[in-house]
């Protein structure tokens, strides 16, 4: 068994990974939907949404794909605290929303 922490994109700094190698952590399990970050109310409907402070926010960009380069960036800032990318939790539902619900960009 591996000791692993879970991450949100806005806690993939040096001050998180410091804290997870003292705590023993050799994994991180990534959670690249952020919705921290988006702050405010949105009139979209198919996004939890809320506050910061706490709350929800925006779940996701749905103009932003995970692309090669973004994973093996973060692979490579993990490594330097000898920690492995062990996994992404969920997909963003800014990009399956429509795939779900049939939405305009369905197809």
């Amino acid at each position: 068994m591996n000791p692993g922490f879970g991450l949100y994109r806005h806690q993939l700094n040096d001050e998180y990974l410091r804290f997870a190698v003292q705590c023993g952590a050799t994994h991180i399990v990534v959670h690249l939907v952020d919705y921290f970050s988006g702050g405010g109310e949105s009139s979209r409907a198919d996004q939890p949404v809320g506050v910061l402070d706490g709350e929800w926010g925006l779940a996701g960009n749905p103009d932003e794909l995970w692309s090669q380069a973004l994973l093996d960036g973060i692979r490579d800032q993990l490594a330097e605290h000898g920690l492995v990318f062990h996994a992404i939790e969920n997909f963003d539902p800014a990009h399956w929303h429509d795939i779900l619900l049939g939405g305009p960009l369905r197809d």
